[in-house]
């Protein structure tokens, strides 16, 4: 069938739309850069919808507003110190009690120029780990740090609003690698009297979105708040959600709550007992115009110390990549942060990308662990495809039988309808044969789809030409009067063996579903030029798969068929 005029006046406005709204858009001004670290918004007002532990049975304070310990001038000022492992850098600043930013070694910006390097104070409070009284400011007076290469304590002394002095220790430690980290929260009365200090909130750390984190251009945005309750219910809210679905009143008990975005996921557990939530966000300038930045943590009801008396508390924390084995290792139920895909889906997806990582394990090659991991799903379904190819060789067998019935009961649609199912009948034909096979698969492509689109592990990995497997394969740039047009071989070669595949696919008889099928891959092409590498590999495989399928498939059936004609 040849393309007509319809159709290459269509694929022309295609283009004309796909590479010309973005550079039309700037120059109109109706679209500006992102911003990658300028906050450029006012903050939504902080909701904190619950103060009480899950101990008690108090009805939670609906709004908390966070006040800073003060500094007086005499307070000898400590400066700020790092510990680390092979994994990542904790930055602190001993005067705020906070870990402020949190450097991620292994993973590099979008430019490849540095170390992606998490911010903790962008969401109004002093870092993670941050420890604050929401209804009362406290003196600071005293600072000590006790410092080892992977852990350290600081000791503060404040003197509250009724004149009583306190201590507040708090030590983290960090194993030899790894992202998680171990986190003790210490209260002492330094009097002989009780002190009752409230309630605390517990910072457990602020996340962007992937796009403002690490300046890369993304598909697909997943920016979520996780938690899991004290009676195992999951949650998750999207972090664009309106006040009204975002913040969860009253405040749940929580065994964990979590953070994340593509890529990355932050997470904080007490150990032994729940707590009660607290969670807030920030507006941003994103990648897109209006992004945000989501922060959790916990909040401990009514602390009041005994004299000379303390209190303790042990929190863990996890900040870095969404691997699922990495987060199961941590909380076995933090696997359901990865959000790759919907519903069910989810857990296949999980499976496929476990799959995955034995076989790059085993290779040592994340693009040839996409190729074999693509062979097996294709070989898995081989009986499938090929009882779906049969089915549609006997269609177009009879289409010229089913074509004449429809000259013929043009103006009878009922006689049509029963004439085409006497023929079906009479040929052995099942007009659904080739659709309910691939039916089956559509569940397996849709995971596996968002298996590559999800995985961190893909980021930045090069195979073959391709720089990044997370990324177009682009080569060269094409410099043209309002655009420069990408080079991107993979997507072209999924598309010419697309082209392929549908010439030796059997097909209606009917013309406007052949125009149809030669649409699609020119359709494809356009809106799916720049899919990440790994995914068009994915893609590539798979259709070269059909092709030798189908080969074998016509040198099997043709002489039998031609007995049966």
């Amino acid at each position: 069938m040849k393309f007509d005029k319809e159709l290459l006046v269509g694929f022309a406005l295609c283009a004309l739309i796909l590479f010309g709204w973005g550079p039309l858009s700037r120059y109109m001004g109706w679209q500006t850069e992102p911003e990658q670290t300028a906050v450029t918004a006012a903050a939504e007002s902080e909701k904190t919808p619950g103060t009480a532990p899950a101990k008690t049975a108090e009805k939670p304070v609906a709004k908390i507003e966070k006040k800073q310990a003060v500094i007086p001038a005499a307070v000898v000022k400590t400066p700020p110190f790092t510990v680390e492992n092979e994994d990542v850098i904790f930055h602190i600043d001993p005067m705020a009690g906070a870990v402020t930013s949190i450097t991620m070694k292994k993973f590099l910006n979008a430019e490849r120029s540095a170390a992606i390097q998490l911010d903790q104070t962008r969401n109004q409070v002093s870092g993670i780990y941050a420890v604050s009284s929401p209804n009362s400011a406290w003196n600071l007076l005293k600072v000590q740090v006790e410092k080892q290469p992977r852990s350290a304590a600081v000791i503060r002394v404040f003197r509250n609003a009724a004149g009583q002095l306190f201590q507040i220790r708090q030590a983290w430690e960090l194993p030899e690698k790894g992202y998680s980290s171990e986190y003790q929260l210490t209260f002492s009365n330094l009097e002989k009297t009780p002190v009752a200090l409230g309630n605390i909130i517990v910072n457990g750390g602020d996340l962007p979105s992937w796009a403002e984190a690490s300046g890369d251009t993304i598909r697909v945005a997943s920016h979520r708040f996780d938690f899991l309750t004290a009676k195992n219910k999951f949650m998750d809210i999207d972090a664009d959600e309106d006040d009204d679905d975002f913040y969860v009143v009253p405040a749940p008990a929580v065994k964990w709550a979590g953070l994340g975005n593509k890529y990355f996921a932050t997470v904080l557990t007490a150990d032994g007992e729940s707590f009660l939530l607290n969670q807030s966000r920030k507006v941003v300038n994103g990648e897109k115009g209006k992004d945000y930045i989501i922060s959790m943590g916990a909040v401990l009801k009514d602390v009041t110390l005994s004299a000379d008396k303390s209190e303790r508390f042990q929190f863990r924390s996890y900040c870095g990549p969404k691997e699922a084995a990495l987060l199961s290792a941590f909380e076995p139920s933090c696997a359901r942060m990865m959000h790759l895909a919907w519903g069910p889906l989810d857990y296949l997806a999980r499976f496929l990308l476990w799959i995955l990582v034995k076989l790059h394990a085993l290779i040592g090659s994340y693009g040839w662990s996409i190729i074999l991991l693509t062979l097996i799903v294709r070989t898995v379904f081989y009986p499938v495809t090929a009882k779906a190819n049969v089915s549609m060789k006997k269609m177009q067998a009879v289409g010229p039988k089913i074509q004449a019935l429809r000259e013929k009961y043009k103006d009878n649609p009922q006689m049509l309808n029963m004439k085409t199912m006497e023929l079906y009948r009479e040929e052995k034909v099942n007009p659904f044969g080739g659709c309910l096979p691939i039916l089956l698969q559509i569940p397996v492509f849709f995971a596996l789809y968002a298996t590559l689109e999800g995985a961190v592990q893909l980021r930045q990995v090069p195979f073959l030409w391709c720089k990044d497997l997370a990324g177009p394969d682009t080569i060269f740039t094409i410099p043209l009067y309002f655009v420069n047009l990408p080079f991107n071989p993979l997507v072209l070669a999924m598309t010419g063996l697309m082209i392929i595949q549908q010439r030796m696919t059997p097909m209606s008889a009917d013309p406007m579903q052949k125009k149809m099928m030669m649409a699609m891959p020119i359709v494809m092409l356009l809106f799916l030029y720049n899919l990440p590498s790994g995914l068009t590999l994915y893609w590539t495989v798979s259709n070269l798969f059909s092709i030798v399928q189908l080969k074998l498939q016509q040198r099997t059936t043709t002489p039998a068929a031609a007995k049966e004609a």
